[in-house]
Formats: C-alpha cells, structure tokens, sequence
C-alpha cells in the first residue's frame, strides 16, 4: 500500500487539491492520512472542516511517497505556527523523501523550512510577500503554471488540474490529458454522451 499525506492548517484551500486527492481516492493502492500541528478540525477557507488524524509527532515523513500542502487563505497563520516549517524541515536531509506537491501560497511553508533553497518553484503568492519576506529565495521563482524540480511540485491555483495530472503521473498513476477538461463550447453534448453506465 502507498500513503500519502495532506496537511491541514488553518484557512487550507481544499478546491486546489480535490482534483489530486480524487485521482488518488480511485486508485487501489493509495492510502490517504489527514495530519496537523495538532490532532483537531481545521477550517478551510470555504468553511468546511476536516479533521487532522494524526499530529505531526505520530507520522515519519519517510514512511510516505507523497505530501501535499493545500494553499492557504491567509499565510500569516501556518507561517506563524514554527511547528509547520519544523515538521517539512525535516525533509532538508532526508535522501529519500516523499513527492512534496504544494500548491499556491504553501511554498512559503516550503521556503521557511529551507526547502526551496535549490529549488525551482512556483506558486500564487503576491509580489509583496515576497518583499516581506525575503527567506523566500525569489530567485529561484519559475513564472509557470506548474514547476517540478528537486521532487517538490507547485503550482498556483487556477491550474488546480494540470497540477493534479502531473503530480499523479509523478506518483506512476497513469492519467489522461482529457482529465476535468472544460465543457465544450463548439457543439452540443448528445444524450448518450451524457449517460453512464458501470465499468466492467
């Protein structure tokens, strides 16, 4: 069985993973675990609570192929919590260490637990943050819709699905290109488009 992780804090955004954690949800051989700071419910930013399983002290990051930090509605708060950036800094020396997949603010996590020191990334962060706060290496920033470097994937939120297929296929989970493609807009569906039936 693989596992992975999705780490909670206050004001996560769930929409910018759930495209991910849905391809992860079908595949038979993956195993997901909510984890935290701390052991509670934590409020996303469209109010929907979901509780972490477990707190940072009962998982061994390496035990995991993949992590993923949803984005976050407000930084300052998972930023001023130090036992966020001490769990992922723990990954700095690792030598085999999960796929990182995080998505628009969270590489400020990343960056705080000097993970994204040689690393190419990017993310939804406004150019003020950066000025704010200059442990972020702004140097290393790719203005792209998804950047894979050093095992840590990003992406900023609107690209919520091509950053879902990339980091599947990272994960070995064969995917296609057609994945949560947009509606469209030439020609009009037909009934038996639009009717499903049970595989097998």
């Amino acid at each position: 069985m693989k596992r992975f992780l999705v780490m909670l804090y206050p004001g996560f955004c769930n929409f910018e993973i759930a495209a991910l954690t849905e391809i992860l949800a079908f595949q038979d051989d993956w195993e997901m675990t909510t984890v935290a700071a701390e052991s509670k419910a934590y409020t996303g930013e469209d109010s929907m609570a979901v509780l972490a399983q477990k707190d940072f002290s009962q998982v061994n990051l390496l035990d995991y192929e993949l992590l993923i930090l949803p984005g976050i509605d407000d930084y300052h708060v998972p930023l001023s919590d130090a036992r966020n950036a001490v769990f992922l800094s723990q990954l700095k020396t690792a030598g085999k260490r999960p796929i990182i997949a995080a998505m628009s603010s969270s590489p400020i996590l990343l960056a705080k637990a000097g993970l994204l020191a040689d690393t190419k990334f990017t993310g939804g962060i406004f150019e003020e943050t950066y000025e704010k706060n200059p442990f972020i290496p702004k140097q290393n920033l790719i203005r792209q819709p998804v950047v894979s470097d050093n095992g840590i994937i990003s992406s900023s939120f609107q690209f919520f699905r091509e950053f879902a297929i990339i980091v599947a296929r990272a994960c070995g989970i064969k995917i296609g290109d057609s994945f949560l493609e947009p509606a469209r807009t030439d020609r009009p569906y037909t009934a038996e488009e639009l009717t499903y039936h049970f595989e097998g």
